[in-house]
């Protein structure tokens, strides 16, 4: 299964990735988009150790621009939400 996973580089999101990678929750996982717009909450070097893995793929961008995600979104089978501003 391909993953899309937003807000994947902050806390919660990263650690979410780095266990979907690991197997921890039984998928087939074939690959993983991670989408997040690296605000003030999210951070790359939280997916550092995953960076290199070949089912691993980074795109930044805001879950607001339509025109890239119609780009990025064909091919995934689960999408997971995680983005989110903490200050709103």
């Amino acid at each position: 299964m391909r993953y899309f996973v937003t807000g994947a580089a902050g806390f919660i999101g990263s650690h979410y990735v780095r266990e979907l990678l690991a197997g921890s929750y039984g998928d087939d996982v074939t690959g993983v988009t991670v989408y997040d717009k690296l605000t003030y909450a999210g951070n790359l070097e939280n997916l550092a150790s995953v960076s290199s893995d070949p089912r691993y793929t980074f795109v930044q961008g805001d879950i607001c621009d339509g025109a890239l995600l119609d780009q990025v979104l064909p091919g995934h089978d689960v999408v997971v939400n995680f983005a989110a501003e903490t200050h709103v």
